[in-house]
């Protein structure tokens, strides 16, 4: 009878035992099912729940370096989500008129590595272009990749780890990756450029990258930032900054005549009218302007009225969500 007693009272707490046991991989089941769906519902449209999500994986397939390749070997869609779009930063850079490194080293400082970083959200494209003598049409875009997630929590929704099916490691390893590309090409794209151009066609390469698809620039991103590295002096057979800008007194330019009079002429009203692109391809836009000064630029007078002329550009073709920072003089 002991014995029975004995089996009976073990068989009790063997079952209870498989039931704690159940009870708590139930709960761990539960918490990562609640975890994942808070995670998921905090993250904008587009972005995958995991860097391995089985319905929108994000290509993580980086291959060796080789700067003499277009994309420095890589693919476009290195470090994106594969079937959405999220956003997209697209850097155009003047090089148009010789640039001293202080002036580089700013350039630097805005628009790679950390600091692209901390003002651009996990997962965007971001494409960098160069305005030089090349015609519009046939200049390539430098470098596209995504902006890999850092795995840390900032001011950006979907840039943390998610614990629910994600590892830190994995994401650190390949934030990092994303860096050590990122200053390779940073490193090939700001080389020469102490280079003078025969003119500056900054009106033509805005409106190509708002207008042309072969950009990938079209409003079908939910958000998109156009930043412009520039000094802003258009210089082109139709029109030039360098005579609009420059009173009779003067041999250089000290200051813009007004947008209006620029548009008296017929020839650039028309120009700038048949180039301008459509409402539709200006939607979930922002432009900002990160304005160069040259020696010659920090007269009194010029600097504010250019930036005037492009204010009434931007509102004229129907920008409206515009920022321009101005360089800090560099003597």
């Amino acid at each position: 009878m002991k014995l029975i007693n004995k089996l009976n009272k073990l068989e009790i707490n063997t079952m209870l035992l498989y039931h704690n046991m159940f009870k708590k991989i139930f709960l761990i089941f539960i918490s990562t099912i609640l975890i994942s769906n808070a995670n998921a519902k905090k993250l904008p449209e587009g972005y995958p729940e995991c860097w391995q999500d089985t319905d929108n994986p994000v290509n993580i397939n980086i291959k060796p370096l080789n700067q003499n390749e277009v994309n420095m070997g890589q693919s476009k869609d290195l470090f994106l989500p594969q079937n959405s779009k999220v956003g997209h930063k697209f850097i155009l850079v003047d090089f148009t008129s010789p640039l001293k490194k202080a002036q580089i080293d700013w350039i630097q400082k805005r628009v790679f590595g950390k600091p692209l970083a901390d003002t651009t959200p996990p997962y965007w494209r971001v494409s960098y272009m160069k305005i030089d003598d090349t015609r519009v049409q046939s200049q390539e875009i430098a470098y596209s990749h995504g902006r890999m997630k850092t795995g840390k929590k900032s001011k950006f929704e979907g840039e943390k780890t998610n614990s629910g099916c994600e590892g830190d490691k994995q994401i650190q390893i390949a934030y990092k990756a994303w860096g050590d590309i990122n200053n390779s090409f940073q490193n090939k794209f700001l080389k020469d450029y102490e280079t003078q151009a025969n003119r500056s066609l900054i009106f033509e390469y805005l409106f190509h990258i708002l207008r042309e698809p072969s950009s990938d620039f079209t409003s079908e991103y939910p958000k998109r930032e156009l930043v412009i590295v520039s000094d802003l002096m258009q210089h082109s057979k139709r029109f030039s900054f360098y005579s609009h800008c420059k009173t009779e007194l003067s041999n250089e330019p000290n200051k813009c005549r007004s947008f209006k009079n620029l548009l008296k002429k017929t020839k650039v009203k028309n120009y700038i009218d048949d180039r301008k692109p459509k409402a539709e391809t200006l939607e979930n836009l922002k432009v900002t302007i990160l304005y160069i000064n040259h020696d010659y630029e920090t007269r009194e007078g010029l600097s504010s009225s250019l930036v005037t002329l492009w204010e009434d550009l931007f509102n004229y073709i129907g920008v409206t969500d515009y920022e321009i920072v101005k360089q800090l003089a560099i003597n």
